[in-house]
Protein backbone atom coordinates (compact mmCIF):
# COMPACT_ATOMS: atom_id res chain seq x y z
CA UNK A 1 0.00 0.00 0.00
CA UNK A 2 2.98 2.55 0.56
CA UNK A 3 3.66 4.43 -2.50
CA UNK A 4 0.06 4.01 -4.02
CA UNK A 5 -2.65 6.72 -3.96
CA UNK A 6 -4.97 6.35 -1.62
CA UNK A 7 -7.71 5.72 -4.28
CA UNK A 8 -5.99 2.83 -5.25
CA UNK A 9 -6.09 2.10 -1.65
CA UNK A 10 -9.38 2.40 -1.28
CA UNK A 11 -10.18 0.25 -3.90
CA UNK A 12 -8.20 -2.54 -2.74
CA UNK A 13 -9.57 -2.63 0.59
CA UNK A 14 -13.12 -1.89 -0.69
CA UNK A 15 -13.80 0.77 1.60
CA UNK A 16 -13.31 4.58 1.96
CA UNK A 17 -10.79 6.35 4.23
CA UNK A 18 -11.74 8.48 7.18
CA UNK A 19 -12.23 11.45 7.17
CA UNK A 20 -13.36 12.18 3.53
CA UNK A 21 -12.53 15.83 3.65
CA UNK A 22 -9.02 16.30 4.38
CA UNK A 23 -5.77 18.61 3.25
CA UNK A 24 -4.74 17.64 0.10
CA UNK A 25 -0.90 17.82 0.93
CA UNK A 26 -0.94 16.11 4.21
CA UNK A 27 -3.46 14.32 6.12
CA UNK A 28 -3.74 11.24 8.24
CA UNK A 29 -6.60 8.82 7.81
CA UNK A 30 -8.20 5.77 8.89
CA UNK A 31 -9.76 2.33 7.72
CA UNK A 32 -12.47 0.75 9.90
CA UNK A 33 -10.54 -3.08 8.93
CA UNK A 34 -7.41 -1.98 10.44
CA UNK A 35 -8.37 -0.72 13.73
CA UNK A 36 -5.91 1.31 15.85
CA UNK A 37 -3.66 2.50 12.44
CA UNK A 38 -3.41 5.77 11.02
CA UNK A 39 -2.16 5.87 7.30
CA UNK A 40 -0.54 9.42 6.90
CA UNK A 41 -0.82 10.59 2.89
CA UNK A 42 0.87 13.11 1.18
CA UNK A 43 -0.05 14.51 -2.41
CA UNK A 44 -2.47 12.00 -2.91
CA UNK A 45 -0.06 9.34 -1.71
CA UNK A 46 -0.33 6.45 1.19
CA UNK A 47 3.60 7.03 2.82
CA UNK A 48 3.64 5.84 5.97
CA UNK A 49 1.53 4.23 9.01
CA UNK A 50 1.49 4.93 12.49
CA UNK A 51 0.66 2.23 14.71
CA UNK A 52 -1.93 2.08 18.32
CA UNK A 53 -0.61 1.06 21.39
CA UNK A 54 -2.75 -2.24 20.74
CA UNK A 55 -0.99 -3.46 17.23
CA UNK A 56 1.57 -5.82 16.64
CA UNK A 57 3.59 -5.71 13.78
CA UNK A 58 5.39 -8.33 11.87
CA UNK A 59 8.57 -7.60 14.21
CA UNK A 60 6.70 -8.92 16.94
CA UNK A 61 6.92 -5.11 19.18
CA UNK A 62 4.23 -2.67 20.38
CA UNK A 63 4.25 0.72 21.69
CA UNK A 64 5.00 -0.35 25.80
CA UNK A 65 7.63 -3.24 24.56
CA UNK A 66 10.79 -3.06 26.52
CA UNK A 67 13.79 -1.60 24.73
CA UNK A 68 16.02 -4.27 25.94
CA UNK A 69 13.74 -7.07 24.81
CA UNK A 70 14.00 -5.34 21.16
CA UNK A 71 17.90 -5.27 21.35
CA UNK A 72 17.57 -9.13 22.05
CA UNK A 73 15.26 -10.22 19.71
CA UNK A 74 16.52 -7.99 16.84
CA UNK A 75 20.19 -7.62 17.45
CA UNK A 76 20.48 -5.89 13.73
CA UNK A 77 18.30 -3.16 14.64
CA UNK A 78 19.86 0.38 14.03
CA UNK A 79 19.91 2.90 17.03
CA UNK A 80 19.82 6.73 16.67
CA UNK A 81 19.63 9.16 19.45
CA UNK A 82 16.34 10.73 19.21
CA UNK A 83 15.98 14.18 18.53
CA UNK A 84 13.67 15.35 21.12
CA UNK A 85 13.98 12.85 24.00
CA UNK A 86 16.72 13.05 26.05
CA UNK A 87 18.23 9.48 26.20
CA UNK A 88 15.56 8.22 23.76
CA UNK A 89 16.10 6.33 20.75
CA UNK A 90 14.81 5.62 16.87
CA UNK A 91 15.17 2.32 16.50
CA UNK A 92 15.12 1.80 12.73
CA UNK A 93 14.12 -1.41 10.71
CA UNK A 94 15.13 -0.98 7.29
CA UNK A 95 13.78 -3.40 4.58
CA UNK A 96 16.68 -4.74 2.08
CA UNK A 97 16.05 -2.33 -0.93
CA UNK A 98 16.45 0.35 2.20
CA UNK A 99 13.05 1.89 0.82
CA UNK A 100 10.73 1.04 3.42
CA UNK A 101 11.53 0.61 7.36
CA UNK A 102 9.74 0.50 10.40
CA UNK A 103 10.51 2.83 13.12
CA UNK A 104 10.03 2.90 16.86
CA UNK A 105 10.50 5.77 19.09
CA UNK A 106 12.15 4.68 22.41
CA UNK A 107 11.92 6.72 26.00
CA UNK A 108 12.60 5.77 29.31
CA UNK A 109 13.44 2.02 28.59
CA UNK A 110 10.09 1.36 26.66
CA UNK A 111 8.59 1.57 23.17
CA UNK A 112 6.57 4.90 22.60
CA UNK A 113 5.58 4.80 18.92
CA UNK A 114 5.81 2.38 15.93
CA UNK A 115 5.79 3.54 12.49
CA UNK A 116 6.40 2.08 8.88
CA UNK A 117 6.34 3.40 5.73
CA UNK A 118 8.19 4.76 2.63
CA UNK A 119 11.37 6.91 2.95
CA UNK A 120 11.33 9.73 3.69
CA UNK A 121 8.26 9.59 5.18
CA UNK A 122 8.82 7.06 7.77
CA UNK A 123 11.67 9.38 9.45
CA UNK A 124 9.57 12.21 9.95
CA UNK A 125 9.32 12.32 13.60
CA UNK A 126 6.08 15.19 13.29
CA UNK A 127 4.57 13.68 10.56
CA UNK A 128 3.72 15.59 7.70
CA UNK A 129 5.94 18.18 6.63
Amino acid sequence: MFGRPLAEAEARMGEKALPEVRDAACAFVSFPSYPGIEFMVEEGVVTRADAGPDVINSLGIAVGTEFAEVRRKHPEVEIHGHAYVPDGHNLVFRSRDGDKAIVAEEADGRITSIRAGIQPSVGYIEGCL
